[in-house]
């Protein structure tokens, strides 16, 4: 263990410097909107990441779940048929709002959408819960009281699934950052910062590492344009047009369209609560 390390300091001047990045907008704001993220939610494509999730999961019929930062319901539909009951945990409204959509699609009953951030005081949660998940979805500046309001509400395990390694994604970031903003784009700070934290802090976590391959659809590289342009912060028409080309060198021809392909690297961390 690297002794003298603030690790949840290590955390917070990394996250910051990441979110002073010029453009950097929080996933708040960019899936605030119900068809934003409905957006979101229509265009993934294959990747074998969820199952790998999942498969990682320790899930029973008559378990109790936590999903924290659930997004479009990506790990919350498919666990809610395997568990007696999934509190989902979201502070985009517009993410929220098309998890309870497809919730509702999905005849899944069992799924409670609780909106807001985990950090917010009074969230309306209903513990204990046999499994705590946190799926890429570490937003919070004080990491350690995060962790330590996880590890409250859980009977049984915690699970955070984290980036390791830079993501296709960031990689293209830092890639075109500098083109559209005149500044390098900061990454997020990485899974082993996670580790070395709950490490410091008397826990003693497991660590696996997955690979895999994710990929997103288009209709046309306008539709392309449109869907990465804010994430991109690409505002004004010089921007939007680096951002074009960047794009026409990035996807690939599908057979409906063009596609996004990346590999990825994410950390499976975990521990039981008693394992301190």
């Amino acid at each position: 263990m690297d002794a003298g390390i603030d690790w949840n300091r290590v955390w917070r001047v990394r996250l910051a410097a990441h979110r002073s990045s010029p453009g950097f907008v929080s996933g708040g704001a960019l899936w605030k909107e119900k068809e934003t993220a409905r957006r979101y939610d229509r265009g993934v494509g294959e990747s074998d990441r969820v199952e790998q999730c999942l498969a990682a999961l320790p899930l029973g019929p008559e378990h109790a779940v936590l999903d924290i930062g659930a997004g479009p319901g990506t790990l919350t539909l498919p666990i809610a048929r395997l568990v007696r009951r999934v509190d989902a945990v979201e502070p985009a409204a517009g993410m929220a709002a098309v998890l309870r959509e497809r919730a509702a699609e999905a005849g899944l009953e069992n799924i409670r959408v609780v909106e807001g951030r985990w950090e917010d005081p009074g969230l309306d949660l209903d513990p204990p819960y046999d499994v705590v998940i946190s799926s890429f979805s570490l937003a919070m500046p004080d990491l350690a009281a995060a962790l330590e309001k996880m590890e409250a509400v859980a009977a049984g395990s915690v699970h955070i699934f984290w980036h390791a390694g830079t993501p296709a994604w960031e990689r293209r970031y830092m890639a075109l950052w500098p083109a559209l903003h005149g500044a390098r784009y900061r990454p997020v700070p990485k899974a082993w910062v996670v580790f070395r934290l709950l490490e410091e802090t008397g826990r003693r976590p497991e660590i696996t590492m997955h690979a895999f391959t994710e990929e997103r659809r288009f209709s046309s590289l306008e539709d392309a344009l449109s869907y990465y342009a804010p994430r991109f912060s690409a505002v004004d028409e010089r921007q939007r047009q680096v951002l074009a080309n960047a794009l026409e060198g990035w996807l690939e021809c599908g057979e409906e369209g063009p596609v996004m392909r990346g590999r990825s690297r994410f950390a499976h961390i975990w521990w039981k609560k008693e394992e301190r």
